[in-house]
């Protein structure tokens, strides 16, 4: 039947020995071995002076030329010189270590524009700006006013020279003012259903100046627009050859 075997631990070598191998074991230990009293490891007796020469004399650390013992120079240069390289975590360029913390204050104050929403943010706020960026944590505007239509077009009055709206512009010459009114006024166009005022007044019109009452108003007989008389001379014209096109 298996029964567990007891253990006990050497007091010079700290493993742990068969109790019924101890007293052998131990006696070897005690006249071959020895532990260093630098590091606690047990070493052969006749090589500790080696032990201590290789493993715990002081040496230079060839950087920063610190003195550590042989044994910590490797864990020193990678992680405890104050002249080992580091890497800027902003620019990537490595520094020593000694310079990297005023480095860093200075690199990590530059700015650079967030291609999203525009702004201009320091490059150690960027990790932070690109969780709430507006423009890539805002939920989509499904809602919002549609933009000003760009593509309407204008043309330009030939009587006025101002823009007008393309699809305003047949009722905009019905009431723009002619350039020349003599020009625009053509006696021919004028059909018999003009009121008798009116052409009592666009005779008046033609040989020299409006006739008294020149702020009366009168009606269009083609849309029924009120306008003053002077006004209504001109608009009859243009309302009928505007009808006609039609």
């Amino acid at each position: 039947m298996d029964t567990k075997e007891d253990m006990r631990k050497c007091g010079q070598c700290h493993k742990m020995v068969a109790e019924a191998n101890f007293a052998l074991h131990e006696t070897h230990c005690r006249r071959f071995l020895c532990v260093c009293p630098e590091c606690d490891e047990t070493v052969p007796r006749e090589q500790l002076e080696q032990h201590r020469e290789e493993q715990h004399s002081l040496v230079k650390c060839p950087k920063c030329n610190k003195k550590v013992e042989r044994c910590d120079l490797m864990d020193h240069q990678s992680d405890h010189c104050a002249e080992r390289l580091q890497t800027c975590l902003f620019c990537k360029l490595e520094l020593p270590w000694k310079e990297l913390s005023q480095h860093q204050l200075v690199c990590g104050s530059r700015t650079e524009l967030c291609g999203d929403c525009g702004r201009y943010v320091t490059l150690r706020d960027q990790a932070v700006h690109e969780l709430s960026c507006p423009a890539t944590s805002a939920p989509p505007q499904t809602n919002s006013k549609a933009p000003p239509d760009a593509t309407k077009t204008s043309v330009r009055c030939e009587s006025c020279m101002t823009s007008v709206p393309a699809e305003d512009v047949e009722n905009h010459k019905l009431r723009c003012p002619p350039s020349d009114m003599s020009d625009d006024l053509d006696l021919r166009t004028l059909s018999a259903q003009r009121t008798p005022v009116v052409r009592r007044d666009l005779a008046a019109s033609l040989l020299g100046g409006f006739p008294e009452g020149g702020d009366d108003i009168n009606t269009c007989p083609h849309c029924h627009l009120a306008l003053p008389i002077p006004t209504l001379l001109w608009h009859q014209v243009k309302c009928q050859m505007h009808l006609q096109r039609r």
